[in-house]
Parts: structure tokens; sequence; C-alpha cells
């Protein structure tokens, strides 16, 4: 049976995601913020009928989706909720432990791409923190940057977002960003935190600014605030820059993650018609 959650299954879903709670970094801090009741934001749980026991958790944020379970779940119902949900979702996490894939339960979607990346998280005795070169400033950003934020993420290359999607986490998370001459130049920020982790994301810096260190040293002065706070940092990287970068600091690998770009599936091979 699936069905909704609210705020009253908080209790009942947390120590569930919490069984694999790197791979579920996604999952368990959007429970914690925005929670049950943003519309930009919902979750459905999967429940077995005779028992009540909580066999999957399927969540929605913006046009990502991210889907955890076990092997009995009911996966062909929980594809199904993606496919019928009226606003076209971009992006799959898909790690959902029970399956190899979700993938082969959508039918409307399809990947247009897929990425398999090294998962990594850093330990505070591990790290390495990384000072700024002269005439560099290192700073977490306030709500006066969000306009610059903006039109850096505008054209990010596979890092671009909407301005909805900078504010969020400059609002409810953090960005750290780097500066020079009073521009904004590099970017770093957190894409869902929990009380003992957070989940590094959005690392990009602009094309004339490159070969400097930058990103190295706006992630190390994140890191050095999530390590501040208690929260482990976790990330997942694409190429073989970025993974350098992240081991100069001190990160380790840990796993796999699995990230898919969906597209939907032309009419003709969904329902046969013209």
């Amino acid at each position: 049976m699936i069905r909704p959650l609210t705020n009253a299954d908080r209790e009942l879903v947390v120590p569930f995601l919490s069984s694999s709670p790197e791979i579920n970094l996604y999952l368990l801090g959007n429970v914690e913020t925005p929670g049950f009741e943003e519309s930009y934001c919902q979750f459905w749980g999967d429940f077995e009928a005779k028992t009540g026991r909580l066999r999957a958790v399927l969540n929605r944020y913006m046009t990502g989706w991210v889907v955890f379970g076990e092997a009995d779940a009911d996966w062909p119902a929980l594809g199904r909720i993606l496919d019928e949900y009226p606003e076209t979702a971009k992006r799959l996490q898909d790690n959902p432990m029970g399956i190899e894939s979700f993938l082969p339960f959508l039918r409307r979607y399809r990947a247009s791409k897929l990425s398999v990346q090294e998962l990594m998280a850093l330990d505070a005795a591990d790290f390495h923190p990384v000072a700024p070169r002269s005439g560099v400033v290192i700073r977490r950003a306030v709500w006066e940057d969000l306009p610059q934020l903006v039109a850096v993420y505008a054209d990010a290359e596979h890092m671009t977002r909407t301005p909805a999607a900078v504010e969020i986490p400059l609002r409810d998370r953090r960005i750290w960003l780097a500066e020079q001459g009073g521009a904004v130049v590099s970017v770093a920020l957190t894409n869902a935190e929990t009380a003992g982790m957070a989940m590094i994301g959005g690392v990009f810096t602009l094309p004339h600014a490159r070969g400097q260190g930058l990103s190295q040293a706006v992630c190390s002065g994140l890191c050095a605030e999530l390590l501040a706070l208690g929260k482990r940092p976790v990330l997942y990287w694409e190429n073989k820059a970025a993974g350098t970068v992240y081991r100069k600091l001190g990160f380790h690998p840990i796993g796999a993650w699995r990230s898919v770009h969906l597209e939907l599936v032309p009419m003709r091979e969904e329902g046969g018609e013209e």
C-alpha cells in the first residue's frame, strides 16, 4: 500500500532511512528541511499490507526524485507515481538499494544520461584545510549575494541552476564563495543537510578564474564550517580534476553514486501512437 507521508510519519521514516545514511542523505535532509509540508517537496511511503511495515520511500524535490526501499517493495507502483506526476521529472538519484535500478519501472521516462560516480566522505581527523591565495576572499554567502550567485549559476555548465534552486540553499542551508575584486568567481553549497552530515554540491568556478585553486579553497571553507558544526561532509564527483581536489582536502571513497538525467519517452515508443 502506497500513501503520501506526513509529519506524523517522521518517527517511522527517519530510522528506516538511517539504515544507509550516506546513500539517503538527500532523503534525510529533505525530511529535516524543508519537511513534509512544502509544495516543492513531497514524500510517499510503501507499506506492507498485512503488517504495515514501511518498505520504501519516494521523494520529489522540485523536478528531482529520490527513492530508497527494500527488495519486496512495490516498485512498479512507485514507478507509476513518478510517471503520472503532472510536473515533468528531470533528475533521479537512482540508488534504491533493494533493487539494482529504479529505471526499469518507469514507462514515461528513460535515461538521457546515467553517471556512476565515486561517493566520498571527509572525517575531521583527515581534513587538510587550504588557505586562499592573495587577493581572494573566501566566505559564506549572505542574502545580499543572491543576485551575483544567480548570475554565476545561470550558465554554470552541468551545475546550472534556476534562481529558485539558488535561493533555497542560501536560505535553508549554506553557500560559500570566492571573491576577486568584489566579484563572485567560485562557489560551493550544500544540497542536503542533517544533524550529522551534509552533501556538498554545486561546485563551480567561472572559466576565466580557473587554475587558481579557487574550488579547493571554497570547498575548504565550507568543509571547515560543516566540521565545526559536527556535520560530516559527503560528496560525489564526475571528473578527475574534482576528485584530485577532494582527495587533497582529505576525502576518502565510501562507495558509488548513480545519478540519472531523465527525458520523456516519445509517444510512439510509450503508447504506439503517432
